[in-house]
């Protein structure tokens, strides 16, 4: 009676959590559209530590500082660049806040690309918002939900060319 009442259970715990899957089993395509307003980054850290020309070593290149002072790896104006994720693989970077020195340069409007996404690699491509040659990058999902979209990309510094390649977790979150 005891085996036929044990398995009776772990039967009804299978019906139950087939019926409620966890988040994770939500297409990651789903949860990228579900930010209608978009995505903004919060958090960029680095491995190694990201190495300035003044020679400032930076774990957390979104954090203080900025580019124009050489203390922050982005411009001041790049911190609030929206990614929007639409239907059909359209992409839309909003600059938002633009350069002040030359708000007409090409890259200081909305861009409009491209993404895709391998739901069964966990992986996204799509133009880095700070980045001005259209090309996709591909990042790994590192986690994601309507709250939160964290990803890591692999960067090569075409600058520097000496420099070791910096893989950088990026967290973004929904515009309010």
């Amino acid at each position: 009676m005891k085996k036929v009442l044990s398995l009776l259970a772990v039967a009804a715990l299978l019906v139950f959590n087939g019926c409620n899957p966890p988040a994770s089993e939500t297409p990651i395509t789903d949860v990228l559209k579900s930010a209608k307003k978009g995505w903004v980054m919060t958090s960029v850290k680095s491995v190694p530590a990201y190495v300035l020309e003044s020679g400032v070593a930076l774990d957390e290149l979104f954090a203080d500082g900025d580019y124009e002072h050489e203390t922050g790896f982005f411009y001041s104006y790049e911190k609030d660049d929206v990614v929007i994720f639409g239907e059909n693989g359209v992409l839309t970077i909003d600059p938002g806040t633009l350069r002040p020195e030359d708000p007409s340069e090409p890259y200081q409007i909305a861009t409009a690309a491209t993404y895709s996404v391998d739901e069964t690699k966990q992986q996204i491509s799509f133009q880095m918002p700070w980045e001005y040659d259209a090309q996709p990058e591909i990042c790994s999902v590192v986690s994601y939900n309507k709250n939160q979209l964290v990803v890591k990309y692999t960067r090569n510094d075409d600058d520097n060319p000496t420099k070791s390649q910096n893989t950088l977790t990026i967290t973004y979150v929904p515009v309010k």
